[in-house]
Parts: structure tokens; C-alpha cells; sequence
């Protein structure tokens, strides 16, 4: 009785598993193109359908949207690259616990083995513009020892099939033969088998109100429209067109010219008596050309500002010698670009790596999921910080140092400490092999653990001194060596000099004597 129940509950739980896709649309059934006779009042009729529940036409419209603006398309691809052209890192939840550490390397294997990875991630990053983004998941019977199930593809579920009718969110059901809608209405998505993301922070409003992406709608419909207003306009009045002048009383010549002007277009030119006046008119395209092109940018700006935090990144703009405004336009990206990384990573670690763990019975808790590294700018501010922290007398604590690692997106460790050299600076000078060792040990803890301008100490046009301090037999010698070489060098040089060699002596451990 036991096996037999052990049996039937082993069988419930490979059916939670999901294996086959079961949200399959075929391309036939997506709905032609609203765009082209979209209007304001219809954009408000379809605002209004999807505030009921129906969020079918809304979709239509965002999709309409992404693929035929290609300012808007571009950003929204910037936003998603800064993501994924970053490195993934998956680290365990606790370091220090075997099982943490097993359980997040059992994770990157999974990745590694999903060809669909990249794809699945790219969508739910749609979730920046769309009220929320959803993957379907499913598993493959595993040949890896110890492992039950592999993952096997992550699906974009299409909008198309999303909907609100009931006032909550339905996937509708498909027929599996030919990928249409079998209903009107659907069935709440399983978490067992969807990952559900929203990438963006309208918390407070329900997702078939539209998500950022509404308020783009009518920059969208402007730009659009004054396309169209502007090759209008073209057409109209962008080419030189003929004024004729015939004398009142002499319908014979009008006719002519009338008969002359439709033949111009063809022939290229008119041939006219000398009493007959023409006249090449330009219309004053450029001025009018110059509104319109100030209105697409007002347009195109509002949507980088959405998108990007910024505009700067996208539209080349004089913002004054040192306004530091690239720089803050800058931070506001990035801090972007990191929120994003984080949201989407608690999204995985909550929706498919507990899951993953869990089906193969792997102990340990689901591995934290970190996207790229602190920018340039945040890594040059870091190392003067730890500089200055050297300088002091002080370091970094070994829990510090995990952290550390989060952020620069590689492990970091504390480097071996090197035993201090006797006789003060440069130690006893027993040989030149131990020389040539203690100094080259020393040239390379600067480089290593110190800021990058200490180590050019012995570089540059201060190489010589490394070879005074070789050549030299005592310290007293490679002292005087070292001062006559820098008595060249003006006040300001030598106080640099001696700064940085003070510096680079107490990174290494060293207590200075005179």
C-alpha cells in the first residue's frame, strides 16, 4: 500500500513538471496592423478597452509601435543590452556553505545547457515598456548523473494571449494543431510552468492600464503624424514650380503656356516667345523644415527620457564646456542599467532556480543572480578609496572583500603577506639575487594592491631609479643614488616622488627610518 501511494504521488509530481509547451500561437493568428489608421479618438476608444479588461488591441498597438520607430525600438534595445551584454555571475547565497556553492554551480550548468537563455531573458526585459512579460518554462528528463530533470527552452509567451477579462491576469489556451485561441477567456498562468516579470516600479497600477509604455503612446502618434504632415508638405511645396504671364486679353497665349507647363514635366524645359514672362518659384522648405525637425526631437527626447533616464546617450547635444551634465546623464543610465540587472535577477532566482534545486532534489538555497560590474568611473572612486584606506593604515575586512567581489564582477583576495625585509627600507643586501627578487616582489605588490599611479614609481622617466637600488652594495648607497638622481627634478617633482615611494613602502609593509 505504501509503494502503491508513493507510486501515485510520484506520478502527481511529474505532472507538475512541465514538459511539453502548451501556449503555441501560430503567426497566422496575430492580428494585422491597427497602425496605419490609428487616430487620437481611437487610441482613447482602445484605452478605454483595456481599463475594462481587455488589453487585446492595447498589445496590438504596443507592437505597432516597437516595430515602426525606430528611435523608440533603439532605445528600448539599449536599455536591454546594457543587461545582457554584461556578464552573468551566479553566486552561491552563502559562500562559506557547501551546499549554497554546489547549488549555484548546478545553476550555471543549467544555463550553459539552455540554448534559449539569451532569448527568454531579452523578453522578460520587455516587461521595461510592457506592464509585465511572461516565459514559459519546460524540462527534459536529464542524463547527468545526479540530475532529474535539465532545462530544456524558455518561450516567449506572446501578448496576443494575455488578458485581464476577469480582472485578473489569464493566459488563453491555444489549439496545439493550428496555434489559434480556443477562448475568449483564459486561465491564470501556473508558476510551475511561467515566469512572470515586471520589469519596471508602477506598483501601484494594475497591469492592464498599460505600463509605461502608455505614456508613449501619443509622442508616438505626434512623431508619426508629423511625419507624414512633413512629406506632405514635400510633395506640396518641396520642388520649384512655374509662374506664367500672359497678357489678359490673349486667351491664344494662355492656352499655349497652359500646353507648354504640362508638357515641362516631361521634357524637361518650355519653349516660349519672347514676350511670354516665366517664373521659378522655391518654396521656403528649410525654415518649415526646421519646425518640423525641432518637433520630432521634442518628441524623440521624451521618449529617451522614459527609456534611458537620458537623453544624452542618444541625441548629440551642446550642453556647455564643463556643465557636467554627460556625467550625470551618465549615472542615471547606469543606475538603471544595475536596477534592471537586480530585478531581473530576483525574478530568476524566485521563478526558476528555487524550482530547478527543488526538482532534483539539490540541497542548498537558489544562487543570487548578478548582471555586469560597478562602471569605469564607480571603479576608478573605489580604488582611490582603497589607496587612501592603505595609506591610513587601514584595509579592507575579509567580509568586506565579498562584497568587493559583488560589485567589480570578479572574486577577490586578500594577496599572501610578504615577510618585511630587516634593516629598515631596502633590508640586508646579501646578494644581487635577493636584491633583484625583494625589489621585483615589491614592484609587483604596487601594481597589484596598491592605485595604478604608485606603481609607476619604477616606471617612466623614474625607471632608472629600480636600477640604482639593483646595482647598488648598501642602502646607504642606494639612498644617496636615489637623491642624486631626483636633485634634477624641481621641488614640486621631488615631493611627488618621495610621496609616492612613502606610499608605496607602507602598502608593502615597510616603516620608514629617516
Amino acid at each position: 500500500m505504501n509503494l502503491l501511494l508513493k507510486k501515485r504521488f510520484a506520478a502527481v509530481l511529474k505532472a507538475l513538471i512541465p514538459q511539453n509547451r502548451v501556449t503555441i500561437m501560430s503567426q497566422h493568428a496575430i492580428p494585422s496592423s491597427i497602425a496605419a489608421t490609428i487616430d487620437v479618438d481611437r487610441v482613447h476608444e482602445i484605452l478605454r478597452a483595456a481599463e475594462a479588461g481587455d488589453v487585446q488591441q492595447l498589445f496590438q498597438l504596443y507592437q505597432d509601435i516597437i516595430i515602426s520607430d525606430s528611435h523608440l525600438q533603439g532605445r528600448l534595445t539599449d536599455r536591454k543590452e546594457a543587461v545582457l551584454s554584461d556578464t552573468l555571475n551566479i553566486l552561491p547565497f552563502n559562500k562559506k556553505d557547501a551546499d549554497d556553492v554546489a547549488a549555484a554551480e548546478a545553476i550555471k550548468e543549467m544555463i550553459a545547457d539552455c540554448d534559449d537563455w539569451e532569448k527568454g531573458c531579452a523578453h522578460l526585459l520587455d516587461s521595461h515598456l510592457y506592464p509585465l512579460s511572461i516565459v514559459e518554462k519546460t524540462f527534459r528528463p536529464s542524463s547527468k548523473p545526479g540530475r532529474r530533470y535539465d532545462l530544456a527552452e524558455l518561450t516567449p509567451v506572446p501578448y496576443q494571449l494575455i488578458q485581464f477579462f476577469r480582472g485578473y491576469l489569464e493566459i488563453l489556451p491555444t489549439d496545439p494543431a493550428t496555434g489559434y485561441p480556443l477562448a475568449s477567456t483564459g486561465v491564470p498562468p501556473e508558476t510551475t510552468r511561467y515566469i512572470i516579470h515586471r520589469g519596471h516600479l508602477l506598483t501601484g497600477i494594475t497591469d492592464n492600464w498599460g505600463g509605461p509604455m502608455r505614456s508613449l503612446i501619443f509622442w508616438w502618434l505626434l512623431s508619426m503624424m508629423d511625419r507624414d504632415w512633413w512629406a506632405r508638405f514635400l510633395d506640396r511645396y518641396g520642388s520649384p514650380f512655374m509662374v506664367g504671364k500672359y497678357d489678359q486679353a490673349d486667351d491664344t497665349s494662355r492656352t499655349v503656356l497652359e500646353r507648354a507647363f504640362s508638357l515641362a514635366v516631361r521634357l524637361g524645359g518650355l519653349v516660349v516667345s519672347k514676350e511670354t514672362e516665366v517664373e521659378i518659384k522655391q518654396a521656403a522648405a528649410s525654415d518649415s523644415g526646421e519646425a518640423y525637425k525641432t518637433f520630432i526631437e521634442l518628441c524623440n527626447q521624451e521618449k529617451s527620457k522614459l527609456i534611458l533616464g537620458e537623453t544624452l546617450s542618444s541625441d548629440a547635444q551642446s550642453t556647455g564646456m564643463n556643465s557636467g551634465n554627460a556625467k550625470l546623464h551618465g549615472e542615471k543610465r547606469s543606475d538603471k542599467r544595475k536596477a534592471d540587472g537586480r530585478r531581473l535577477g530576483a525574478t530568476l532566482r524566485s521563478n526558476l532556480f528555487a524550482q530547478y534545486l527543488r526538482i532534483n532534489n539539490i540541497p542548498g538555497r537558489a544562487p543570487i543572480a548578478v548582471w555586469g560590474s560597478i562602471s569605469s568611473v564607480e571603479l576608478e572612486a573605489l580604488a582611490e578609496l582603497l589607496t587612501a584606506l592603505t595609506a591610513g593604515g587601514l584595509r579592507i575586512a575579509d567580509t568586506g572583500l565579498e562584497l568587493l567581489s559583488e560589485q567589480v564582477g570578479f572574486p577577490i583576495e586578500r594577496a599572501p603577506a610578504t615577510a618585511a625585509m630587516p634593516g629598515g627600507q631596502f633590508g640586508a643586501f646579501a646578494s644581487n639575487g635577493l636584491r633583484a627578487g625583494w625589489a621585483q616582489n615589491a614592484a609587483d605588490l604596487i601594481a597589484e594592491g596598491a592605485a595604478a599611479n604608485l606603481a609607476k614609481t619604477f616606471r617612466g622617466e623614474l625607471a632608472p631609479i629600480r636600477g640604482i637600488i639593483l646595482n647598488a652594495k648598501s642602502a646607504d648607497e642606494a639612498i644617496k643614488g636615489v637623491e642624486a638622481f631626483c636633485a634634477k627634478f624641481d621641488a614640486t617633482k621631488s615631493a611627488r616622488v618621495m610621496e609616492e615611494v612613502m606610499l608605496a613602502m607602507a602598502a608593502n609593509g615597510s616603516v620608514a627610518t629617516r
